[in-house]
């Protein structure tokens, strides 16, 4: 067998793999969006699909082919996909950075899409009525709770805590300990 041979097999098993990567995240999509999933199996359907949902304009699609014409066709198309992506970022209420991901490798971005507990809000998400607030990315934050200090009617074993006097085993000055504050994460 040729070099060429070789090679043409594993790109084909390659590319196959990525379009059912891509199928499965679209079939989810699609039905978070209200759409039969099944629409995002077959190739040319999915983009019309994408594109109607997303934009509201379901041939805008087709300004990819552009990138027939050599070069500038290049620039051109991933102008349009960008322009796609970021559509579809916002119509899942995700940050406008998601369009790079969109643009450059879709098939794994939708599925985190399709997976993820992101919402379809519509073209452009324009029902989506989250605060700016709310659309970034959820943190943890970890308070650094020093030791009580001792008052002077105390022995080195009570603190008092929240108005509550409590018996604390000494610790070390080294020790830090950490608190999870679930009140704050909503």
């Amino acid at each position: 067998m040729s070099y060429a041979q070789d090679n043409s097999a594993s790109g084909g098993g390659m590319s196959t793999i990525m379009f059912i990567i891509g199928a499965v995240g679209l079939w989810k999509m699609f039905e978070k969006a209200g759409e039969p999933g099944w629409a995002g199996i077959i190739p040319l359907y999915r983009d019309y699909v994408l594109c109607a949902k997303v934009m509201n304009d379901p041939w805008y699609w087709l300004r990819q082919i552009i990138i027939i014409v050599p070069v500038i066709g290049w620039f051109g198309f991933f102008y349009f996909r960008y322009q796609i992506g970021k559509a579809t970022a916002k119509a899942y209420g995700q940050d406008e950075m998601w369009a790079w991901g969109y643009t450059f490798i879709p098939n794994i971005f939708y599925c985190i899409t399709g997976f993820s507990d992101a919402s379809y809000y519509g073209p452009f998400g324009a029902g989506d009525s989250r605060t700016g607030e709310a659309r970034q990315a959820r943190t943890v934050d970890f308070d650094v709770i020093k030791e009580p200090e001792v008052r002077a009617n105390q022995t080195s074993d009570d603190v008092v805590i929240n108005d509550v006097r409590q018996t604390v085993p000494p610790q070390d000055e080294s020790e830090v300990e950490f608190t999870f504050d679930q009140e704050n994460m909503e």
